[in-house]
């Protein structure tokens, strides 16, 4: 009676030794085995070149060993070029098999695929071999001032990560050094683009409602301009756009394309124009856009330039600025707090800093009177200075600071001979100091404001509060989750890292992964936005001499502190273990044995998405489970975790 386990095993143990026997010993290399396109660039102009010129490219192979045959695929984007033919290189050994791909040139693909492989008696060869010759024809012209580009890619077939076979069907690892072809139609420096609103101002009283205005979208110092696209926001409660008309830049080129859309309820207008014939571009100075606006009410409107954009003929697009404009049909005297934001991540307890109290578009303002009001669980008020009028000195001032309510009062009259005040400009009142206190918002809210002239009448004005955010600077990791919690040694995992930004503005730093306190690889984070979260993937190798097999080792990943953070506890995070097997312990049980066999056989000759693919039974983690596998099985059948 025979033992079926006994059999099993025999006949595992007999495949493998048969395996082993066939593997190939590599030599060491001091240099690299390199796969290349030469030469790697073939950069033409349209001063000196046309089309129909042909270029060669060779495909060539470096320092090999052990080379009995190639594979591979050249591919770049059909239309600008077309390979037109191919010489092999029949001489690498006396004896060969090939080529086996006909036709091998598609250009309608934008493709060249082609195979070469000895045969005895020939033996494999080392050294520098040149394979392929190709010849290209340019067949497509850059448009003005463009340039049509393309990479000469070399890609393994099907199948396989390299090109290169040894005498055993092996793969021969190897570098890529791909290709690169360029025709460019030189472009000469230009000067910026401005985009602006003109006239820039329009400060008019008696453009009371029921009258209209125009202002025009200007180009200034446009080069190849073929078109534009522009938005142009309004305050819709003061006035309203009633008629918007192409301007004479771009039509005095060629006929042209012109799209708009007005809306009157959100205070927008969108224009596009471009020239409809291919390759036609304006140049100059000129107008884009023709507006006219009806005046509903009396007060004011930013005319705010955003979204704009300008192309040239291929689409790239052209820089520029932008200039905005403005509408006003009153000047209201405005009493406010400067600056009217701060937001300063440097302003920490127990900074100080101090704020004015402006004046402007006023006239004969003799008197003044104001409440500021602050939080003061952010704020501590230490005092104010007052500035007199053009040096007056005759005046009176009163002042109280009730900081335990958040509240400073000013009052300040003159009498004669002094003089009143009359500017458009911004003219400082007081000044107003302060001390943080502690993290936090609040407005500085100016309340209960009085102006009056120099016969007692009060100035009918507008008042602005301020605002002042002492912002929390934090961030953290939260999440570390790797591709595989069971690896083997040799393999290359994914492990994703989520980092948040818990502060109130965007932040910069760098994040690190550690694999039992080993550092594995960092990367940096741009611009991370408030309460947003980030995923970074790093590449974690199997490959150092402390990760052994049969042991559990800690993920941990860490952030960067940024500056005036307020927690770093949660800038580490320790989350999970990945435990390295034995090689050949699929199942991870710490033996490689029959039950490992078993499973490698119900998955053998699989790939990625096929039913019976099991990524535990790629010992390579090529993306095969193959006869490679079976090797690396077979060299660890009968060992074990130790306890």
């Amino acid at each position: 009676m025979y033992n079926k386990k006994s059999i099993t095993f025999a006949m595992i143990m007999l495949i493998t030794t048969m395996l082993l026997a066939v593997l190939p010993i590599m030599p060491a290399f001091s240099q690299a085995t390199n796969l290349k396109v030469e030469p790697p660039e073939h950069i033409f102009y349209t001063n000196t070149t046309s089309v129909g010129t042909t270029f060669k490219i060779s495909i060539i192979v470096e320092n090999v060993a052990d080379f009995y045959g190639w594979e591979f695929f050249l591919t770049w984007t059909p239309g600008m070029i077309n390979c037109t033919t191919e010489t092999i290189n029949f001489g690498v050994w006396p004896a060969f098999l090939g080529p086996w791909v006909s036709p091998s040139i598609d250009n309608v693909a934008g493709t060249y695929h082609q195979s070469l492989t000895a045969r005895a008696p020939s033996t494999p060869k080392t050294g520098t071999f040149w394979l392929v010759n190709l010849t290209f024809t340019i067949t497509q012209a850059p448009p003005d001032g463009g340039t049509l580009s393309t990479d000469l890619t070399l890609e393994p077939a099907a199948g396989y990560v390299y090109c290169l076979l040894d005498d055993q069907g092996n793969e021969l690892p190897h570098i890529f050094s791909h290709g690169l072809y360029q025709f460019i139609s030189p472009r000469p420096p230009v000067e910026e683009i401005t985009v602006k609103v003109t006239p820039p101002s329009i400060a008019n009283p008696s453009l009371v409602p029921s009258t209209e205005f125009h202002v025009n979208i200007t180009a200034l110092d446009a080069s190849y301009l073929h078109g534009f696209t522009l938005q142009l926001s309004y305050n819709a409660s003061v006035i309203e756009c009633t008629l918007a008309e192409e301007g004479d830049l771009l039509q005095s080129f060629g006929t042209t394309m012109f799209m708009f859309t007005i809306d009157n309820i959100l205070g927008n207008i969108y224009a596009s124009v471009n020239l409809t014939s291919a390759g036609v571009v304006a140049s100059g100075d000129g107008t884009l856009v023709e507006l006219t606006f009806h005046v509903l009410d009396i007060g004011d409107s930013p005319l705010h330039l955003y979204d704009t954009h300008l192309y040239d003929a291929e689409g790239v697009e052209l820089v520029h600025i932008t200039q905005d404009g403005y509408f006003n049909n009153v000047l209201m005297p405005k009493l406010y707090v400067d600056p009217p934001e701060i937001i300063d991540p440097t302003m920490v307890p127990p900074a100080e800093f101090s704020i004015n109290i402006n004046v402007a578009n006023v006239t004969d303002l003799y008197d003044f009177e104001f409440t500021l009001l602050y939080d003061t669980d952010v704020l501590n008020g230490l005092g104010v200075i007052f500035y007199p009028f053009e040096n007056e000195t005759s005046f009176e001032v009163e002042f109280a600071l009730n900081d335990t309510a958040g509240k400073m009062w000013v009052k300040v009259q003159y009498y004669p001979p002094a003089e009143s005040l009359t500017t458009t400009d911004p003219v400082t009142l007081v000044t107003i100091f302060f001390q943080v206190q502690s993290f936090g918002a609040t407005v500085l809210d100016l309340t209960d404001t009085s102006l009056s002239d120099s016969l007692g009448g009060q100035i009918t004005h507008e008042a602005e509060d301020g605002f002042v955010s002492i912002l929390i600077r934090d961030v953290a990791i939260i999440d570390i989750t790797p591709e595989f919690y069971e690896v083997y040694r040799s393999w290359t995992i994914e492990v994703n890292v989520t980092a948040e930004n818990l502060g109130d503005i965007s932040e910069t730093f760098n994040v690190t992964l550690f694999m039992d306190g080993h550092e594995m690889g960092e990367q940096e984070v741009t611009g991370l936005a408030p309460n947003a979260t980030t995923t970074l993937t790093f590449l974690l190798s199997i490959n150092e001499a402390w990760q052994e097999p049969c042991h559990n080792y800690t993920l941990s990943a860490e952030a960067s502190e940024v500056p005036y953070e307020v927690d770093t506890a949660n800038n580490v995070l320790v989350d999970g273990d990945i435990h390295v097997k034995l090689m050949g312990d699929i199942n991870g049980d710490g033996y490689v044995n029959a039950l490992d066999a078993i499973i490698m056989g119900n998955a053998f000759g699989t790939h990625p998405g096929e039913p019976n693919w099991n990524p535990n039974a790629d010992l390579n983690m090529d993306g095969w489970i193959n006869a490679k596998d079976v090797v690396l099985l077979g060299m660890n059948f009968g060992t074990q975790c130790v306890p």
